[in-house]
């Protein structure tokens, strides 16, 4: 019930794409399985590959930060996971009588700092 990225090799986990993503959250069933999910180290994704779990109600948390909660979120960039395409998503999962009980955005999305997005 928990898919938490961190937990694997970190090299590992930076070459997931969002079709990577995307086909592990179908592979798991993630809509109707999963309640925990933490993208530690997916430094490659978009959001698009979180598809799979339009209209879940059974995820509790989501960690969409890349880095380890033992890192400073400053120490190296964000990635542009994307407002557009993750909100929609989390829309179909934030509804009323939901299990969500904890959502941790990206630093980006709540800092008023430009991406640089020549990295």
């Amino acid at each position: 019930d928990t898919l938490d990225f961190g937990q694997i090799e970190k090299g590992l986990a930076a070459k997931l794409y969002d079709n990577d993503i995307h086909d592990i959250l179908r592979c798991v069933d993630a809509v109707n399985k999963l309640k925990i999910l933490r993208l530690t180290n997916c430094v490659n994704i978009s959001g698009a590959g979180l598809e799979p779990l339009r209209g879940s109600a059974i995820i509790e948390r989501i960690n969409l930060t890349t880095v380890a909660e033992c890192e400073d979120q400053r120490s190296r960039p964000e990635l542009p996971i994307s407002c557009e395409l993750v909100l929609p998503i989390l829309d179909t999962i934030i509804v009323e009588g939901s299990a969500m009980k904890h959502l941790q955005f990206p630093r980006h999305w709540h800092v008023n700092e430009p991406i640089d997005s020549d990295v």
